[in-house]
């Protein structure tokens, strides 16, 4: 037998007798030398097939400890294993759950890891003020006036700018700017849905979409996701293949809250798959600027050949929270959703349209995303090393390709809401994995954010945050 044969023999033993014997989270394994001996295979085989265990999520690896059963095996052991089973669509009730945790957050927490914006030490927050003074100057009594309900044109041509190298450029009337980009989901989700009808959303996914469903009256069927290659288009297709599903909620790139981004065939494959059967993708594309790769991921929409992507995405992430400026491009539902803003709230702020028009005009944009990019991914360095130190082993730690935020397992059992009121006693604002999702999925999960630069303040924060999930564990709070 092949040194390869023998080691996938002894990972199939390992995972039998895991099985088998229905062994819990931290329940210690066969050392190496007893598994060899009892094999008759060399040690080097068994720490082969430990090795592939370990990457698995089924065991993990202590220092002069051995090997235990994962925290995350079982049922939610991790989120690339949650949602093979595609879930019945459920009504969600989210909103009062995530408005109180923001509020808390602003209100108590002094070290705040729950905001999903870039600290105002990233921004350039100088030259955002000289642009809001040149456009006071150079707009005069026309500030008092209503603005057009599609936008500035200087900021339509602006962005419009900004697709020039996608495949299907979006032309300046097809672009309407919006409050944020939760409102063009808002304005989306009201064009192409009614209630009672079943969206189709990630899982997990941002807790603003699921509030927005809430509010409406719609139910959502959550998909599984990759943690490395987000949306599976196969747990899509086979949803579709069992309901009459609305419309869709994605987020291909940078996802949020995992922080990965789909492939550019996957993508592909999405826009088809729902073009062919005119079920229109809402896209989110809020964080899509801050990706870490070499070049800028294409959101789905540029592949759309159906007309059928309804594009959303804002500068809240990237230049100015504060302003609260986005914008849309709705395909063939363009007109419905302009129709909807004008009897929402006829236009967006003019005054900060122009602003943001007259930075874009400046050049400066592509220089200032390069170096955020880059000022967030020595942040996320810095933050994954502190949380490695003063969190327990057991934690499951997602890797972000682009984005501002940490998603983070905890040990099974450890009800993340509680440890969120926990350290806001201490001052310390987190989100909990409870309002990512419909289904109680998450509830052992965090998200943190690293847009704020790292300080021994923070570094103080997150070593708070460990010791109060050290001090739940050896409390005997997980079952």
């Amino acid at each position: 037998m092949s040194k390869l044969f023998r080691y996938e023999q002894v990972m199939n033993r390992v995972e039998g007798i895991i099985d088998g014997l229905a062994l819990r989270p931290g329940d210690k394994l066969p050392s190496v030398r007893k598994v060899s001996n009892e094999l008759n295979v060399s040690a080097k085989t068994v720490l082969q097939a430990y090795a592939v265990l370990e990457a698995k999520g089924r065991i993990i690896s202590r220092q002069r400890s051995g090997y235990f059963i994962s925290a995350f095996e079982g049922k939610d052991r991790s989120t690339e294993d949650n949602a093979r089973i595609i879930p019945l669509p459920a009504v969600v009730t989210l909103n009062t759950m995530a408005t109180t945790m923001m509020r808390n957050a602003r209100e108590k927490g002094i070290v705040n890891f729950s905001m999903l914006a870039p600290a105002n030490e990233l921004l350039p927050v100088t030259r955002l003020n000289r642009s809001v003074n040149a456009s006071l100057a150079g707009m005069g009594v026309d500030n008092y006036q209503y603005p057009m309900v599609t936008g500035h044109p200087r900021l339509l041509k602006q962005i419009a700018r900004q697709t020039f190298e996608w495949p299907n450029v979006l032309p300046v009337d097809k672009i309407l700017v919006t409050n944020g980009c939760m409102e063009a989901i808002n304005l989306c989700l009201d064009a192409v849905a009614k209630p009672g009808d079943i969206i189709a959303v990630e899982s997990p996914t941002y807790h603003g979409i699921l509030e927005s469903l809430e509010i409406k009256g719609l139910k959502a069927i959550e998909i599984g996701t990759d943690e490395k290659n987000g949306l599976r288009p196969d747990d899509l297709f086979t949803a579709l293949s069992l309901y009459k599903i609305t419309a869709c909620v994605f987020m291909p790139s940078c996802h949020h809250p995992l922080g990965c981004s789909m492939p550019e065939n996957n993508k592909k494959e999405v826009v088809r798959m729902l073009g062919e059967r005119n079920i229109p993708l809402i896209e989110n594309d809020v964080l899509g600027e801050l990706s870490f790769s070499k070049s800028r991921r294409l959101p789905a929409k540029a592949y759309d050949k159906y007309d059928n992507v309804m594009y959303c995405s804002s500068f809240s992430k990237t230049l100015a929270p504060g302003f609260r400026i986005g914008w849309i491009s709705a395909g063939k539902y363009h007109e419905a959703v302009r129709k909807l803003k004008w009897a929402a709230n006829i236009s967006t702020t003019g005054i900060l349209q122009e602003a943001l028009g007259h930075f874009l005009d400046s050049g400066r944009y592509h220089a200032h995303l390069s170096k955020l990019r880059l000022d967030l991914q020595q942040n996320l360095v810095k933050y994954q090393s502190a949380i490695s130190n003063y969190f327990p082993e057991e934690i499951k730690m997602q890797i972000p390709a682009g984005g501002l935020s940490l998603w983070i397992g905890l040990p099974a059992g450890i009800d993340a809401l509680e440890l969120q009121r926990k350290v806001l006693e201490q001052g310390i604002g987190i989100c909990p994995g409870h309002i990512f999702a419909a289904s109680p999925t998450y509830n052992n999960y965090v998200r943190i954010n690293y847009g704020a630069p790292f300080t021994p303040r923070i570094d103080k924060a997150l070593k708070k945050v460990g010791t109060a999930i050290i001090q739940m564990l050896r409390r005997g709070s997980v079952s």
